[in-house]
């Protein structure tokens, strides 16, 4: 017998279906079906879609150009901004060009594609940006391009042929109509820590695509470009029926294999849980330490600086094992001695920092300028006038260790003043909070979240902006010693949170981030300077 023979039945027997030979029915699994839409960002495979296009699929296919399957595995997800990085195996793929999404503007011209209501021939509209809306920090844009079912996940285009957004949803009104015409993006900056997981990405590229086409190529090379890295998501989800089986005892596979099956693959957020029992302190209270310090400052000579709290030298716990998982895994950081501001930095106060001359007012200057609202935390300032404040009042902005060690002390609780979730529950509650819930209130007006050291308004009021750039792993190569985050990135840290965010985004661990340029209404600073 030849090789090329004996092969051929080698070959014809491994496809034969599990089973035959022993007496038992063929396992049969449900098609795979349309579920949205993807990008290729990475000529080795990799695929850029809204996360609920994949979530608590069993089986991920994707279909590119030429109708060429492969299956594919989630290496990523975010699911507060609704985004998953995909991967298949593949090499050699037409990649898109990634744009800039801070440039994005109100009426810029957009190119979208996809497959809407899980057709097989790609869908091409355009349409215009017709809302930049936020959500506390976060943001995205409105779309006024026909959006389909189907086009979810699917890239939007500027005039370059740079992605600047993935589509997520569609916009629902309170009468339960669905006005078409109507859909939000998410800006591709939000994929940066997914994009992370690509070796060897290069982030240099991002704005530096295509040249701007002309208006009247609406039909050339461009959108054949843009088709052939746009792709189709077919997916098994946990709870498709599997196919009728030829058998009782198929049929009893079939409904096994479906209950082992009905979880997610991939899940970012931890289950909520009850408040966990206060941490074991491992060293001693915060303030006597803090006591005991500004003692040996004192006999010193040193002076107390005004509205400023001293946090001593030493070690806490950083992180959180059960938050997201750029806050893990919990790790000791020994930090020197360093003051910080007791509240954060009002409208009164950077407006003597504008009157000197140095600083630039707020994005909007309405709060700002009504001096009602002296006391309150100034917000709509970006990165660069947050730093330059500091700087003017002989300070600078605190690392984000540095800022969780002021929030929570060194026993790792979860929030400034313990474990338990009822101040934030009990806000919602109170009849004069109801009014303005998730707007700033005066700085200090939350006495019961007082932190270990005494500062004021580390959970809720507004985000503040800190020193660091932000990267999902850092925690896992920090230095044990005053970590100054990351040497470079794309976006800078904020912490906090305003009291429109949930109980997660409240605790002490929780990180956020944005562009640098990035200003809104509950997003401020507060300030520190090294102890002598």
């Amino acid at each position: 017998m030849t090789s090329a023979r004996l092969l051929v039945i080698l070959g014809g027997l491994l496809l034969l279906p599990v089973g035959i030979g022993r007496g038992t029915e063929p396992a049969l699994l449900p098609p795979e079906r349309p579920s949205g839409t993807g990008a290729i960002i990475h000529s080795e495979g990799y695929i850029l879609t809204a996360y609920h296009v994949v979530a608590s699929a069993r089986r991920i296919v994707v279909v590119t150009s030429g109708e060429v399957r492969a299956p594919a595995l989630i290496v990523s997800s975010d699911q507060e901004h609704d985004l998953a990085l995909l991967k298949v195996d593949a090499v050699g793929l037409s990649e898109a060009a990634l744009g800039y999404a801070g440039s994005v503007r109100l009426d810029q011209e957009v190119i979208t594609l996809g497959f809407p209501f899980g057709l097989r021939d790609i869908s091409v509209t355009r349409g215009r940006i017709a809302a930049l809306r936020t959500k506390g920090v976060r943001r995205v844009f409105q779309v006024d391009a026909a959006i389909n079912p189907g086009n979810s996940g699917g890239p939007v285009f500027n005039r370059r042929g740079e992605i600047i957004g993935i589509l997520t949803t569609k916009f629902s009104h309170p009468s339960g109509i669905i006005p078409e015409g109507m859909s939000f993006a998410v800006p591709l900056s939000y994929a940066t820590p997914l994009l992370a997981n690509i070796p060897e990405f290069d982030f240099s590229t991002i704005g530096k695509g295509r040249r701007e086409t002309k208006a009247g190529d609406k039909n050339g090379d461009l959108i054949r470009e843009l088709a052939r890295i746009t792709v189709r998501i077919e997916t098994v989800r946990v709870d498709s029926p599997a196919p009728a089986a030829a058998s009782a005892s198929g049929q009893a596979k079939a409904e096994e294999a479906g209950a082992l099956s009905r979880s997610p693959r991939v899940s970012t957020v931890p289950p909520a849980r009850e408040p966990a029992p206060p941490a074991a302190k491992e060293n001693e209270p915060s303030a006597p330490i803090q006591q005991t310090e500004m003692q040996r400052l004192k006999q010193r000579g040193v002076v107390g600086l005004d509205d400023m709290l001293l946090v001593p030298e030493g070690e806490f716990l950083m992180g959180a094992n059960d938050g997201l998982p750029d806050a893990r895994p919990v790790h000791r950081v020994h930090l020197s001695a360093y003051w910080i501001d007791k509240y954060e930095v009002t409208n009164a106060s950077y407006r003597r920092c504008v009157e000197a001359g140095v600083c630039q007012p707020p994005k909007n200057r309405g709060p700002f300028e009504d001096q009602a609202r002296d006391q309150y935390p100034v917000t709509s300032v970006t990165w660069m006038q947050a730093r330059s404040y500091c700087q003017w009042a002989g300070q600078r902005l605190p690392t984000e260790a540095e800022w969780e060690k002021a929030a929570r002390g060194v026993d790792g609780r979860r929030y400034a003043w313990g474990n338990s979730q009822d101040p934030i529950l009990n806000r919602g509650k109170n009849g004069e909070n109801q009014v303005n819930h998730g707007e700033p209130q005066p700085v200090g007006s939350f006495q019961e979240g007082v932190s270990p050291y005494g500062v004021l308004d580390m959970t809720g009021n507004v985000w503040e902006w800190v020193k660091d750039w932000y990267a999902e792993d850092f925690y896992a190569v920090a230095p044990p010693h005053d970590p100054q985050g990351p040497p470079r990135g794309s976006f800078r840290v904020l912490r906090g949170g305003d009291w429109g965010q949930s109980p997660l985004e409240l605790q002490t661990s929780y990180r956020g981030w944005d562009e640098m340029t990035y200003w809104g209404p509950t997003l401020g600073f507060r300030c520190v300077t090294d102890a002598p």
